[in-house]
Formats: structure tokens, sequence, C-alpha cells
């Protein structure tokens, strides 16, 4: 059953997790210099690796979230923040199954049991995470100076309730390194089928802003000013398709519509130091 976290796809884009790769070295502490509402940070991952990280664009006017990945594509924990009261992320269909404490918190308790099988739907409980999948919801406390936080910690693949219990309870408020992550600022997004020219900070990202985000590819001129990255599912998410801007300069690029490969939109994009 698909399970997509982007309410507003047409508003998110994942950097590469080389893309972050910047600051203090503690990108939980980067990302916290950014923002006003408190940033956890897991003790406990289950032996499973960081796979992704970024702050993703949320509503027009809101902070950006925050996502991290860890595991490969089959088995692995998700945890995604939130500021308290604003919703960025939608974790799809699901039965509400209980709720359970974390650190104090009352954590609601969700499996993704399909509701199109009413009588396996029924039957589905705690014991159903491991398989299906499922996971936990809760606000946390507000850190010194910063506002609240809303917290969702998945697993999927074979990690048990009491896993992702055990992962949530480790979750600890981070201290602000004071150096920002380059996902700090918002994206620049752009309209393919309006937009001719834009400029955009070192180190930021051009969404393209489309309701069929695994249909486009793109040609760039000058390469080494932009990475393209594709859009389309990336197992529990869709992306759009962005460029990434890694060096001052400016190029044109060539957007292509896979349904209409003979229509060629052309964008010309400065990136600039500042």
């Amino acid at each position: 059953m698909k399970k997509l976290i982007a309410t507003f796809v047409a508003l998110i884009v994942m950097a590469p997790a080389a893309a972050v790769a910047m600051g203090s070295g503690d990108k939980f502490s980067d990302a916290q210099t950014g923002l006003t509402y408190t940033v956890y940070k897991p003790s406990n991952t289950l032996g499973l690796k960081v796979s992704k990280f970024s702050l993703l664009n949320c509503q027009p006017g809101k902070e950006s979230w925050l996502y991290s990945q860890y595991g490969g594509t089959k088995r692995y924990l998700e945890i995604m923040q939130t500021m308290s009261g604003v919703k960025c992320s939608d974790p799809g269909l699901s039965k509400y199954l209980r709720v359970a404490l974390v650190n104090g918190a009352k954590a609601k308790v969700y499996v993704y049991c399909d509701p199109s099988k009413p009588a396996s739907f029924k039957k589905c409980g705690l014991d159903d995470i491991g398989r299906v999948g499922g996971y936990l919801m809760f606000k946390a406390k507000a850190g010194k100076g910063l506002k609240a936080t809303e917290i969702q910690v998945q697993g999927i693949g074979g990690i048990t309730y009491s896993q992702l219990l055990s992962v949530a309870k480790s979750l600890k408020p981070v201290s602000a390194s004071g150096n920002l992550l380059p996902e700090a600022f918002p994206p620049e997004m752009i309209d393919p089928y309006t937009t001719t020219s834009i400029s955009v900070r070192l180190g930021n990202s051009v969404v393209v802003a489309v309701g069929d985000p695994e249909n486009w590819s793109a040609h760039i001129l000058e390469p080494g000013i932009l990475e393209f990255i594709p859009g389309g599912s990336q197992g529990s998410y869709i992306t759009n398709p962005a460029f990434k801007a890694l060096m001052a300069g400016t190029t044109v690029v060539h957007l292509l519509n896979s349904t209409d490969v003979s229509k060629v939109y052309e964008i010309q994009i400065t990136v600039t130091e500042q």
C-alpha cells in the first residue's frame, strides 16, 4: 500500500545526503540553528546508519520540516519532525491502535494495515507493525526559548512496535551549533510552463512544481553549475524534480516531459554566492 508522507507534494524536494555534509558535523545541531521549534536526535537507531537527512519545504510561510532515515530500502526507520500544530506531511492510510507513553508524552500508535481488506484490517494489531509497518505520533516538549515539536517515528520492513518505542524514547533535544544548513533557506519554486529565468543562492535548490514529477528530465548546458535531481516516488514519499546549485555561474537548462517530447522548456538559472 502506498504511503505518502508529503501532503504538499508540489512543494517538496529532497536534497542528496552529500549535499548537507556541511557545518559542524552534527546535522541535527546545524538544523536547530535555523529552526524555532525544538530539534530532537535519536541515540538508538537499532544499529541502522543514517541514509537520508534533509530539511523539506512545508506550507508556504511555514518553517521547514526535518526528515531523517536510517537503513536501506527494505528495512528502515524514518523520523519526521515539524513545528507542533503545523501540518507538513500525511502518513497515509493506517489504523489507530492505542496510546503509548514516550518520555512523558502521549504517543498515538498506528499500523499500516489495508482498510480495503475489512476482515484482516479488523484483526490488525501491534504485532502486525513488524509485518506491514507502523508509526508513533506525539508532541515533544519545547526546549528553552523554542517551540514544541510534532514527531513521527516510523518503521518499515520488520521493525517491531517495541523497537519503535525504544527509538522514540531515545530522542533527546540538541543544542544549536551556529552553523546553518543550506536547506534552511527555502527552495525557489518555479512553474516550468511560465518561468524563463531565475536566480538562486549557492547551495540552495530550484524546485520544479509539477503534478507529474516522474515524467520530467533535464539537460544542463553548462555542467558543474547545477545538479538535476529527478522527481517521483522515493519509496514512502514523493519528490518534485529539482536543480541543486553547486557553483556560482549562469546556465540554461532544458526541461522535457516524457508525455510530450516535442516540447522543450528552456530556463536560464543564475547561481549567486550571496
